[in-house]
């Protein structure tokens, strides 16, 4: 079952480093990066955050979110 989820890593990403990352979404706040996206199942999320890992990133939060993808149009 697809959900949306925000995940927030310290520091500002790249542009070309979020391309790598499942086709999520970023904005850049002060002091950290928000990644968003909706992702398949939980088997996607897992994967999604040994790839941040692999990358070096520091992880400070993962939220599934309720209601629809605001970014999303339809």
């Amino acid at each position: 079952m697809r959900a949306l989820y925000q995940l927030r890593v310290a520091g500002p990403l790249p542009e070309d480093l979020v391309r790598d990352l499942e086709g999520l979404r970023m904005s850049v706040e002060p002091a950290e990066t928000v990644l968003y996206g909706t992702l398949a199942d939980q088997s996607a999320l897992f994967g999604l955050l040994t790839h941040i890992h692999d990358l070096g990133l520091q992880l400070l939060e993962v939220r599934r979110m309720t209601g629809p993808d605001p970014t999303e149009r339809g």
